[in-house]
């Protein structure tokens, strides 16, 4: 096969590595906000030192794009799903 065709598979597994990191950064951004919104200190903990070694890990072991795809669902996640919650809340009590 041409080396243009292994170009263009490449190409597409990457673009598809950053779309998987950018979902999983969503998914685990939601994942620990509804978890740490419980009342239970020991999930907390876990939740939160969870997401950092997750965090590091992916630091350690991908490349800068891919990271920054995660970080982007993570943090689009926190801003969506913390800040809406919160004015839900707020509104219910007036």
């Amino acid at each position: 096969m041409p080396n243009l065709v292994f170009d263009i598979l490449d190409l597409f597994g990457a673009l598809l590595r950053l779309i998987g990191l950018l979902i999983f950064g969503l998914g685990l951004g939601w994942f620990a906000l509804e978890a740490f919104r419980k009342e239970s200190w020991q999930l907390q903990i876990a939740v939160f030192l969870g997401f950092v070694f997750s965090i590091v890990g992916l630091a350690k072991f991908l490349s800068a794009g891919a990271l920054g795809m995660f970080g982007i669902g993570a943090g689009g996640a926190m801003l969506m799903w913390g800040m809406s919650k919160g004015k839900k809340k707020d509104e219910d009590e007036d």
